[in-house]
Protein backbone atom coordinates (compact mmCIF):
# COMPACT_ATOMS: atom_id res chain seq x y z
CA UNK A 1 0.00 0.00 0.00
CA UNK A 2 2.82 2.40 0.85
CA UNK A 3 4.50 1.66 -2.50
CA UNK A 4 1.23 2.28 -4.37
CA UNK A 5 0.74 5.59 -2.57
CA UNK A 6 4.32 6.62 -3.41
CA UNK A 7 3.77 5.82 -7.08
CA UNK A 8 0.54 7.81 -7.10
CA UNK A 9 2.28 10.79 -5.51
CA UNK A 10 5.09 10.63 -8.10
CA UNK A 11 2.56 10.39 -10.93
CA UNK A 12 0.59 13.36 -9.59
CA UNK A 13 3.80 15.41 -9.31
CA UNK A 14 4.72 14.48 -12.88
CA UNK A 15 1.25 15.45 -14.19
CA UNK A 16 1.55 18.78 -12.35
CA UNK A 17 4.93 19.42 -14.02
CA UNK A 18 3.45 18.64 -17.43
CA UNK A 19 0.54 20.98 -16.82
CA UNK A 20 2.83 23.72 -15.56
CA UNK A 21 5.16 23.47 -18.58
CA UNK A 22 2.20 23.46 -20.96
CA UNK A 23 0.82 26.56 -19.27
CA UNK A 24 4.23 28.25 -19.30
CA UNK A 25 4.73 27.48 -22.99
CA UNK A 26 1.32 28.78 -24.03
CA UNK A 27 0.65 31.51 -21.45
CA UNK A 28 0.77 34.28 -24.01
CA UNK A 29 -2.34 32.84 -25.69
CA UNK A 30 -4.66 33.97 -22.93
CA UNK A 31 -3.37 37.57 -22.92
CA UNK A 32 -4.42 39.61 -25.95
CA UNK A 33 -5.70 36.40 -27.51
CA UNK A 34 -5.91 37.28 -31.20
CA UNK A 35 -2.55 39.00 -31.65
CA UNK A 36 -0.31 36.81 -29.54
CA UNK A 37 -2.03 33.61 -30.64
CA UNK A 38 -0.96 34.26 -34.18
CA UNK A 39 2.49 35.49 -33.21
CA UNK A 40 3.24 32.18 -31.49
CA UNK A 41 2.48 30.15 -34.63
CA UNK A 42 1.51 27.23 -32.40
CA UNK A 43 0.92 23.72 -33.73
CA UNK A 44 -0.44 20.73 -31.77
CA UNK A 45 0.67 17.25 -32.84
CA UNK A 46 -0.01 13.65 -31.81
CA UNK A 47 2.40 10.81 -32.69
CA UNK A 48 2.44 7.03 -32.51
CA UNK A 49 5.90 5.41 -32.23
CA UNK A 50 6.79 1.78 -32.98
CA UNK A 51 9.89 1.03 -30.85
CA UNK A 52 12.30 -1.59 -29.61
CA UNK A 53 15.25 -1.58 -27.18
CA UNK A 54 18.61 -2.02 -28.92
CA UNK A 55 20.52 -4.69 -26.89
CA UNK A 56 23.99 -3.07 -27.00
CA UNK A 57 25.07 -5.31 -24.08
CA UNK A 58 24.57 -9.06 -23.78
CA UNK A 59 22.72 -8.60 -20.47
CA UNK A 60 20.08 -6.55 -22.32
CA UNK A 61 18.82 -9.41 -24.49
CA UNK A 62 15.92 -9.91 -22.07
CA UNK A 63 14.56 -6.48 -23.15
CA UNK A 64 14.53 -7.43 -26.84
CA UNK A 65 10.86 -6.82 -27.58
CA UNK A 66 8.78 -4.40 -29.66
CA UNK A 67 6.41 -1.93 -28.03
CA UNK A 68 4.48 1.30 -28.72
CA UNK A 69 5.21 4.78 -27.40
CA UNK A 70 2.93 7.80 -27.53
CA UNK A 71 3.88 11.40 -27.97
CA UNK A 72 2.18 14.79 -27.81
CA UNK A 73 4.06 17.76 -29.24
CA UNK A 74 3.44 21.46 -28.94
CA UNK A 75 5.70 23.41 -31.28
CA UNK A 76 6.12 26.89 -32.73
CA UNK A 77 6.92 27.57 -36.37
CA UNK A 78 9.48 30.38 -36.57
CA UNK A 79 9.05 33.01 -39.25
CA UNK A 80 12.09 35.30 -39.01
CA UNK A 81 11.37 37.36 -35.91
CA UNK A 82 15.10 37.24 -35.10
CA UNK A 83 18.09 36.81 -37.37
CA UNK A 84 19.02 33.26 -36.30
CA UNK A 85 15.57 31.96 -37.33
CA UNK A 86 15.99 32.70 -41.02
CA UNK A 87 19.71 31.89 -40.92
CA UNK A 88 18.66 28.33 -40.03
CA UNK A 89 15.82 28.41 -42.58
CA UNK A 90 12.96 28.81 -40.09
CA UNK A 91 13.25 25.79 -37.74
CA UNK A 92 10.49 24.50 -35.49
CA UNK A 93 10.86 24.89 -31.71
CA UNK A 94 8.78 22.61 -29.53
CA UNK A 95 8.13 20.56 -26.44
CA UNK A 96 7.52 16.80 -26.56
CA UNK A 97 5.62 14.77 -23.94
CA UNK A 98 6.61 11.09 -24.37
CA UNK A 99 5.16 7.95 -22.74
CA UNK A 100 5.70 4.20 -23.02
CA UNK A 101 5.17 1.12 -20.85
CA UNK A 102 7.97 -0.83 -22.66
CA UNK A 103 5.50 -3.55 -23.60
CA UNK A 104 4.61 -4.04 -19.92
CA UNK A 105 8.19 -5.08 -19.11
CA UNK A 106 8.47 -6.17 -15.45
CA UNK A 107 12.03 -4.80 -15.31
CA UNK A 108 11.77 -1.41 -17.04
CA UNK A 109 8.35 -0.25 -15.84
CA UNK A 110 7.05 2.90 -17.53
CA UNK A 111 8.80 5.93 -18.97
CA UNK A 112 7.69 9.55 -19.10
CA UNK A 113 9.67 12.19 -20.95
CA UNK A 114 9.59 15.98 -21.20
CA UNK A 115 11.86 16.92 -24.10
CA UNK A 116 12.33 20.43 -25.53
CA UNK A 117 13.55 20.18 -29.11
CA UNK A 118 14.44 22.05 -32.26
CA UNK A 119 13.60 20.84 -35.77
CA UNK A 120 16.03 21.97 -38.49
CA UNK A 121 14.67 21.90 -42.09
CA UNK A 122 16.98 20.07 -44.51
CA UNK A 123 15.10 19.79 -47.82
CA UNK A 124 12.00 21.76 -48.70
CA UNK A 125 9.49 21.17 -51.49
CA UNK A 126 6.15 22.78 -52.20
CA UNK A 127 4.15 20.70 -49.70
CA UNK A 128 6.74 18.55 -47.97
CA UNK A 129 9.75 19.38 -45.80
CA UNK A 130 12.39 17.00 -44.46
CA UNK A 131 13.49 17.91 -40.92
CA UNK A 132 16.21 16.79 -38.53
CA UNK A 133 15.11 16.97 -34.90
CA UNK A 134 17.35 17.19 -31.85
CA UNK A 135 15.82 17.11 -28.38
CA UNK A 136 17.29 17.14 -24.89
CA UNK A 137 15.16 16.90 -21.76
CA UNK A 138 14.26 14.89 -18.66
CA UNK A 139 13.05 11.30 -18.43
CA UNK A 140 11.22 9.72 -15.50
CA UNK A 141 11.40 5.89 -15.24
CA UNK A 142 9.25 4.08 -12.71
CA UNK A 143 11.63 1.11 -12.28
CA UNK A 144 15.38 1.14 -11.78
CA UNK A 145 18.13 -1.26 -10.69
CA UNK A 146 17.70 -2.84 -7.28
CA UNK A 147 20.11 -5.47 -6.05
CA UNK A 148 17.24 -7.55 -4.62
CA UNK A 149 13.98 -6.68 -6.38
CA UNK A 150 15.17 -5.66 -9.87
CA UNK A 151 18.71 -6.93 -10.30
CA UNK A 152 18.27 -7.70 -14.03
CA UNK A 153 17.78 -4.05 -14.91
CA UNK A 154 21.38 -3.00 -15.53
CA UNK A 155 20.23 -0.28 -17.94
CA UNK A 156 19.00 2.34 -15.51
CA UNK A 157 20.29 3.11 -12.02
CA UNK A 158 18.18 6.18 -11.23
CA UNK A 159 14.60 7.39 -11.51
CA UNK A 160 15.47 10.75 -13.07
CA UNK A 161 17.47 10.57 -16.30
CA UNK A 162 18.43 12.61 -19.30
CA UNK A 163 16.19 12.04 -22.32
CA UNK A 164 17.77 12.57 -25.75
CA UNK A 165 15.99 12.37 -29.09
CA UNK A 166 17.30 12.33 -32.66
CA UNK A 167 14.86 12.04 -35.54
CA UNK A 168 14.66 12.43 -39.30
CA UNK A 169 11.09 13.17 -40.37
CA UNK A 170 8.96 14.33 -43.28
CA UNK A 171 6.13 16.79 -42.74
CA UNK A 172 3.49 16.86 -45.50
CA UNK A 173 1.00 19.72 -45.61
CA UNK A 174 -2.45 18.23 -46.24
CA UNK A 175 -4.38 21.49 -45.88
CA UNK A 176 -3.58 24.93 -44.51
CA UNK A 177 -4.21 23.63 -40.99
CA UNK A 178 -3.50 19.85 -41.05
CA UNK A 179 -0.02 18.35 -41.41
CA UNK A 180 0.82 14.66 -41.78
CA UNK A 181 4.25 13.44 -40.67
CA UNK A 182 6.31 10.25 -40.62
CA UNK A 183 9.91 9.44 -39.75
CA UNK A 184 12.35 7.49 -37.65
CA UNK A 185 15.07 8.05 -35.13
CA UNK A 186 16.59 7.16 -31.79
CA UNK A 187 15.49 7.92 -28.22
CA UNK A 188 17.98 7.56 -25.39
CA UNK A 189 17.58 7.47 -21.60
CA UNK A 190 20.63 7.67 -19.36
CA UNK A 191 21.88 9.37 -16.20
CA UNK A 192 25.39 9.88 -17.54
CA UNK A 193 26.82 7.43 -14.97
CA UNK A 194 25.89 9.73 -12.10
CA UNK A 195 24.46 6.53 -10.61
CA UNK A 196 25.39 3.02 -11.70
CA UNK A 197 24.62 0.62 -13.26
CA UNK A 198 23.96 2.74 -16.32
CA UNK A 199 24.06 0.87 -19.62
CA UNK A 200 21.41 3.32 -20.82
CA UNK A 201 18.41 2.64 -23.03
CA UNK A 202 18.82 3.09 -26.78
CA UNK A 203 15.40 2.96 -28.42
CA UNK A 204 15.21 3.04 -32.24
CA UNK A 205 11.74 3.92 -33.50
CA UNK A 206 9.55 4.62 -36.50
CA UNK A 207 6.57 6.90 -36.16
CA UNK A 208 3.69 8.68 -37.80
CA UNK A 209 1.62 11.62 -36.65
CA UNK A 210 -0.96 14.25 -37.45
CA UNK A 211 -0.68 17.92 -36.52
CA UNK A 212 -3.13 20.81 -36.46
CA UNK A 213 -2.07 24.42 -36.85
CA UNK A 214 -3.93 26.44 -34.21
CA UNK A 215 -3.85 29.66 -36.23
CA UNK A 216 -2.99 30.98 -39.65
CA UNK A 217 0.78 31.02 -39.99
CA UNK A 218 2.69 34.30 -40.09
CA UNK A 219 4.35 34.93 -43.47
CA UNK A 220 8.08 34.19 -43.60
CA UNK A 221 10.24 37.28 -43.43
CA UNK A 222 13.88 37.93 -44.19
CA UNK A 223 15.54 41.32 -44.16
CA UNK A 224 17.53 42.07 -47.32
CA UNK A 225 20.13 43.81 -45.15
CA UNK A 226 21.30 42.49 -41.80
CA UNK A 227 20.01 44.67 -38.97
CA UNK A 228 22.28 45.98 -36.23
CA UNK A 229 23.96 43.09 -34.45
CA UNK A 230 22.07 41.45 -31.64
CA UNK A 231 23.91 40.80 -28.37
CA UNK A 232 26.53 38.02 -28.43
CA UNK A 233 26.53 37.66 -32.23
CA UNK A 234 29.48 37.35 -34.59
CA UNK A 235 30.48 40.78 -35.92
CA UNK A 236 32.68 39.60 -38.79
CA UNK A 237 35.99 40.81 -37.33
CA UNK A 238 38.96 38.50 -37.58
CA UNK A 239 39.80 37.06 -34.20
CA UNK A 240 40.63 33.95 -32.23
CA UNK A 241 38.19 33.06 -29.43
CA UNK A 242 39.48 31.50 -26.22
CA UNK A 243 37.10 29.57 -23.92
CA UNK A 244 38.14 28.40 -20.44
CA UNK A 245 35.80 26.37 -18.21
CA UNK A 246 35.73 24.44 -14.95
CA UNK A 247 33.19 21.71 -14.20
CA UNK A 248 32.19 19.36 -11.40
CA UNK A 249 30.55 15.91 -11.57
CA UNK A 250 29.43 13.12 -9.26
CA UNK A 251 29.72 9.39 -10.02
CA UNK A 252 27.57 7.26 -7.74
CA UNK A 253 29.12 3.76 -7.95
CA UNK A 254 27.37 2.16 -4.98
CA UNK A 255 26.42 -0.90 -7.01
CA UNK A 256 30.09 -1.63 -7.77
CA UNK A 257 32.20 -0.19 -4.95
CA UNK A 258 29.63 1.05 -2.44
CA UNK A 259 30.87 4.64 -2.68
CA UNK A 260 30.34 7.96 -4.44
CA UNK A 261 33.21 9.66 -6.28
CA UNK A 262 33.81 13.19 -7.51
CA UNK A 263 35.21 14.40 -10.80
CA UNK A 264 36.90 17.77 -11.29
CA UNK A 265 37.82 19.01 -14.74
CA UNK A 266 39.31 22.13 -16.28
CA UNK A 267 39.06 22.47 -20.03
CA UNK A 268 39.15 24.99 -22.81
CA UNK A 269 38.78 25.51 -26.54
CA UNK A 270 40.51 27.86 -28.94
CA UNK A 271 38.13 28.63 -31.81
CA UNK A 272 38.23 30.32 -35.18
CA UNK A 273 34.75 31.50 -36.14
CA UNK A 274 34.13 30.86 -39.84
CA UNK A 275 30.47 31.98 -40.13
CA UNK A 276 27.50 33.21 -38.10
CA UNK A 277 26.78 29.56 -37.30
CA UNK A 278 30.06 27.69 -36.91
CA UNK A 279 33.40 27.66 -35.12
CA UNK A 280 36.29 25.20 -35.52
CA UNK A 281 39.27 24.79 -33.24
CA UNK A 282 41.32 22.71 -30.84
CA UNK A 283 40.58 21.82 -27.24
CA UNK A 284 42.51 20.83 -24.14
CA UNK A 285 41.42 19.48 -20.77
CA UNK A 286 42.67 18.15 -17.43
CA UNK A 287 40.42 15.82 -15.45
CA UNK A 288 40.69 14.29 -11.99
CA UNK A 289 38.37 11.31 -11.43
CA UNK A 290 38.30 9.94 -7.88
CA UNK A 291 36.97 6.56 -9.06
CA UNK A 292 40.27 5.94 -10.90
CA UNK A 293 41.95 5.41 -7.52
CA UNK A 294 39.50 2.63 -6.73
CA UNK A 295 39.99 1.03 -10.14
CA UNK A 296 43.77 1.05 -9.68
CA UNK A 297 43.37 -0.44 -6.21
CA UNK A 298 41.14 -3.19 -7.61
CA UNK A 299 43.76 -3.98 -10.26
CA UNK A 300 46.50 -3.92 -7.57
CA UNK A 301 48.36 -1.01 -9.17
CA UNK A 302 50.32 1.05 -6.66
CA UNK A 303 50.62 4.81 -7.03
CA UNK A 304 52.93 7.22 -5.20
CA UNK A 305 50.92 10.40 -5.76
CA UNK A 306 47.18 10.87 -6.23
CA UNK A 307 47.84 13.61 -8.78
CA UNK A 308 49.25 10.97 -11.12
CA UNK A 309 45.68 9.99 -12.07
CA UNK A 310 45.10 13.42 -13.67
CA UNK A 311 44.42 12.90 -17.36
CA UNK A 312 45.52 15.66 -19.75
CA UNK A 313 43.92 15.55 -23.18
CA UNK A 314 43.85 17.30 -26.54
CA UNK A 315 40.98 17.34 -29.01
CA UNK A 316 39.48 18.68 -32.22
CA UNK A 317 36.53 20.98 -31.48
CA UNK A 318 33.43 22.27 -33.26
CA UNK A 319 30.73 24.67 -32.03
CA UNK A 320 27.35 25.44 -33.61
CA UNK A 321 25.60 28.59 -32.37
CA UNK A 322 21.85 29.17 -32.06
CA UNK A 323 21.31 32.60 -30.52
CA UNK A 324 22.63 32.46 -26.91
CA UNK A 325 22.75 28.65 -26.98
CA UNK A 326 25.47 26.64 -28.65
CA UNK A 327 26.39 22.99 -29.05
CA UNK A 328 30.02 21.90 -28.74
CA UNK A 329 31.59 18.60 -29.81
CA UNK A 330 35.15 17.49 -28.94
CA UNK A 331 36.88 14.36 -30.23
CA UNK A 332 40.12 13.82 -28.37
CA UNK A 333 42.83 11.60 -26.97
CA UNK A 334 44.56 11.40 -23.61
CA UNK A 335 48.19 12.42 -23.31
CA UNK A 336 48.74 10.84 -19.91
CA UNK A 337 47.24 9.37 -16.75
CA UNK A 338 47.92 6.02 -15.08
CA UNK A 339 44.38 4.61 -15.30
CA UNK A 340 43.64 3.82 -18.96
CA UNK A 341 40.96 1.09 -18.73
CA UNK A 342 38.58 3.20 -20.85
CA UNK A 343 41.14 3.59 -23.63
CA UNK A 344 43.06 6.60 -24.87
CA UNK A 345 40.28 8.32 -26.84
CA UNK A 346 37.22 10.22 -25.63
CA UNK A 347 34.29 12.32 -26.83
CA UNK A 348 32.64 15.33 -25.22
CA UNK A 349 29.24 16.84 -26.00
CA UNK A 350 28.28 20.14 -24.38
CA UNK A 351 25.42 22.61 -24.32
CA UNK A 352 26.45 26.20 -23.57
CA UNK A 353 24.34 29.18 -22.61
CA UNK A 354 25.73 32.73 -22.63
CA UNK A 355 24.68 34.52 -19.47
CA UNK A 356 26.59 37.69 -20.35
CA UNK A 357 28.93 38.75 -23.13
CA UNK A 358 31.83 36.82 -21.61
CA UNK A 359 30.39 34.38 -19.04
CA UNK A 360 28.56 31.17 -19.89
CA UNK A 361 27.29 28.02 -18.22
CA UNK A 362 27.67 24.55 -19.67
CA UNK A 363 26.52 20.97 -19.26
CA UNK A 364 29.05 18.48 -20.61
CA UNK A 365 28.74 14.74 -21.24
CA UNK A 366 32.02 12.86 -21.52
CA UNK A 367 32.03 9.43 -23.13
CA UNK A 368 34.49 6.72 -24.16
CA UNK A 369 33.55 5.02 -27.44
CA UNK A 370 29.94 6.08 -26.86
CA UNK A 371 29.80 4.84 -23.23
CA UNK A 372 28.93 7.60 -20.76
CA UNK A 373 31.62 8.44 -18.21
CA UNK A 374 30.16 11.48 -16.41
CA UNK A 375 28.00 14.58 -16.78
CA UNK A 376 29.65 17.78 -15.59
CA UNK A 377 28.09 21.12 -14.69
CA UNK A 378 30.33 24.12 -15.05
CA UNK A 379 30.96 27.79 -15.58
CA UNK A 380 33.17 29.36 -18.23
CA UNK A 381 34.68 32.58 -19.49
CA UNK A 382 35.54 33.50 -23.07
CA UNK A 383 37.40 36.37 -24.69
CA UNK A 384 38.55 37.30 -28.18
CA UNK A 385 42.04 38.01 -29.41
CA UNK A 386 41.68 40.27 -32.46
CA UNK A 387 44.27 40.26 -35.20
CA UNK A 388 42.41 42.38 -37.78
Amino acid sequence: MIIDKTKKIRLNIFIFILAFLSFFYTNSISAQFQNKFRTNNLVLEGRFNYCFVAPHHLEMQIFNQHFPAYEINIFRATYGKTRWEYMYNYPLIGMSFWYSDFGKSPYLGKAYGIVPYINFPLIEKKKAIIYFRFGLGVGFLTKKFNAIENYKNLCIGSTINAAVNFMLEVKWKITKRFIFSFGGGLAHFSNGSTKTPNFGLNIPFFNTGIAYRLSKRNPLSKEKLFPELYPYEFDGKKSIEVNVSAAFAVKDMNSEFGERYYVYTVFGNIFKQVSYKSKFGIGFDFSYDGSDLKLLERDKVEIENKLSIIKPGISAAYEMMVSRFSFVVNLGMYLGGIEQSDGTSYEKFAVKYKMTKNIYTNITLKTHSGRADFVGFGLGYHFNVFYY
